[in-house]
């Protein structure tokens, strides 16, 4: 008797962290403080933009970095100082095999108490889940990760199960509780994976009971 084929792999399911908001200008006054020729650089390479964010970044605390994907790649700029003391941004490039970025729509509709209903038990002997394997992100960033629909998260995450490592990845939101804007991404040797979107939620709810409409994006990483 042939054996069923094993489930394929998910990705661990995450648990929706804090989202703090502090006051600050939104990613339009970030991106206009980037040289115009960083951003014809940006464009050249990965093509007119599909998704973007820019914000102050985390180390040079008075000056921004950007995010762009586009259809011929991925862009992230780091603002740096140059040997004559001119302040500029590097540019990372991953660039993708030509028509292979995709998308698809994930929404997220409030969910509701299910009491009362009981779990369905297999017929046959029950045999226990291996635990969902566990990328090397930050706590951070798989508090952020769980704030998404799961469909989502999967998407996100799903790429790099295998062999494949996450090279470098970021998020960035802006809002506040009830009212979100969020971007994110995950980046390795083969793949990127991207989503944005937006979320709505009742004052006081919990994240479950938020409302999702996010895009999500994948791409082969030309080797």
């Amino acid at each position: 008797m042939e054996r069923a084929p094993a489930a394929p792999r998910m990705p661990a399911a995450h648990e929706a962290g804090p989202l703090g908001f502090v006051p600050s200008p939104d990613r339009f006054h970030w991106w206009a403080e980037i040289h115009d020729d960083v951003k014809a650089y940006v464009e050249r390479k990965v093509g007119p933009s599909i998704e973007w964010w820019a914000d102050l970044h985390e180390r040079e605390r008075d000056r921004p970095y950007a995010v762009v994907l586009g259809p011929q790649g991925l862009a992230v700029t780091t603002p740096r100082v140059n040997n004559q003391g001119q302040r500029t941004q590097s540019v990372r490039i991953d660039a993708f095999v030509p028509g292979s970025i995709k998308h698809a729509v994930v929404q997220q509709q409030p969910s509701r108490p299910r009491g009362g209903l009981r779990s369905l038990v297999s017929r046959g002997r029950d045999e226990p889940s291996p635990p969902a394997p566990q990328l090397e992100l930050t706590q951070d960033m798989r508090g952020t990760l769980g704030n998404l629909p799961l469909e989502a998260q999967q998407r996100l995450q799903t790429p790099f199960l295998g062999s494949q490592a996450i090279k470098h990845y970021r998020y960035y939101y802006y809002g506040n509780d009830e009212d979100l804007d969020l971007w994110v991404y995950l980046a390795g040797d083969r793949t990127v994976t991207f989503a944005s979107g937006h979320r709505t939620l009742p004052t006081g709810a919990d994240p479950q009971q938020a409302s999702w409409r996010l895009t999500c994006y994948q791409a082969d990483v030309a080797r």
